[in-house]
């Protein structure tokens, strides 16, 4: 009776009653997860890295982890809170880091972001990638300077690129005129399209300019650009994009005939941002193929020559990221990049 009257009394007056705030924030998406999860990871690698540093000596290994403090530094910027939150990550006392210790956790974290790229949301997406793949050949260098084990490649992915278009698969949304400038998958697609091309035919030059040696790996890499080439051909057209024809010949850099390889290593560490943007615009088999590829196109150019980045891809100046916070503050301060 009394849940009557109250009812009638709403009614009439036209009053609204509006529930209590639970107080329950949000649920974490899973994008924000691997951010954060992404930052820490780095933040601990860095400090275990700053830890090694310091305890080396000039001719055991300190310049080159003052090159991994740097490094990790600028990740751990990059993976900073977008909208400015303070992040609740303090620093925690571990055991006792070893040059192998922290190569396996390296190895290990660069795996991790990769894995989350292919699920997270496309900008956050292609920072994973890049961070993944950074980490993950800052661990081999490591490992070859030190002498040490290679960290071991996970089993490859189990999936599949498609051989074509299934015939019975409708392409409504197929241009026949795609702008290359607009942010699209298929734009992301043709561009990686174009970009295997062009490093198919620089390839096939330069193994008639290289030594022996050099040639051998050439003729590697070749494979690897001509194996790449059908199957972003192929995931183009599973996308119902169009595949942008083969030109007859592609221009070289001048110097390219008197120095391929520092040629070679220009034009992998070109492709980087390609790859990069299409893990941002692209999901599912497309994205996984995208950041292998930034992965291998990264490794390449350096076994070239180029010198390794932070974030393979992304075009940004690191003077331009925010500072690190100051542990155990809620400010910031300029942080000591090694």
């Amino acid at each position: 009776m009394l849940v009557a009257v109250v009812a009638l009394l709403v009614a009439g007056t036209g009053i609204v009653l509006i529930p209590r705030d639970s107080g329950t924030p949000p649920p974490v998406t899973f994008t924000e997860n691997a951010r954060v999860g992404a930052f820490e990871d780095t933040l601990r690698l860095r400090e275990s890295a700053t830890a090694l540093a310091e305890a080396a000596g000039p001719d055991t290994g300190k310049p080159v982890l003052g090159d991994a403090v740097t490094l990790l530094t600028t990740q751990a910027q990059a993976l900073l809170d977008p909208a400015g939150t303070p992040s609740s990550a303090a620093s925690t006392p571990s055991t006792e880091t070893t040059r192998a210790s922290f190569v396996a956790d390296l190895a290990v974290s660069g795996r991790k972001r990769l894995t989350d790229a292919g699920e997270a949301d496309g900008g956050i997406a292609r920072l994973l990638a890049a961070v993944g793949s950074a980490q993950l050949l800052q661990a081999e260098k490591l490992a070859a300077g030190w002498q040490m084990p290679v960290p071991k490649e996970p089993a490859p992915s189990a999936t599949t690129v498609p051989a074509s278009t299934p015939s019975a698969a409708p392409c409504p949304s197929v241009s026949p005129t795609a702008d290359t400038t607009s942010a699209t998958t298929d734009a992301a697609l043709a561009a990686a399209v174009r970009s295997q091309q062009e490093a198919i035919y620089a390839y096939q030059v330069a193994l008639k300019r290289l030594d022996s040696k050099a040639a051998e790996a050439a003729a590697r890499d070749l494979q690897a650009h001509e194996l790449s080439l059908q199957q972003v051909e192929a995931l183009t057209r599973a996308n119902c994009g169009d595949v942008p024809a083969s030109e007859a010949g592609y221009r070289l850099p001048g110097q390219f005939a008197k120095d391929p390889a520092s040629s070679l290593a220009a034009l992998e560490f070109s492709s980087l941002p390609v790859f990069a943007d299409l893990v941002a615009l692209s999901t599912g088999e497309t994205r996984t193929w995208a950041v292998d590829g930034l992965l291998a196109a990264a490794r390449r150019s350096i076994a070239w020559g180029a010198d390794a980045p932070a974030l393979p891809g992304l075009k940004l100046d690191p003077g331009d990221l925010p500072p690190l916070p100051i542990p155990g503050s809620t400010g910031s301060a300029t942080s000591d990049a090694g």
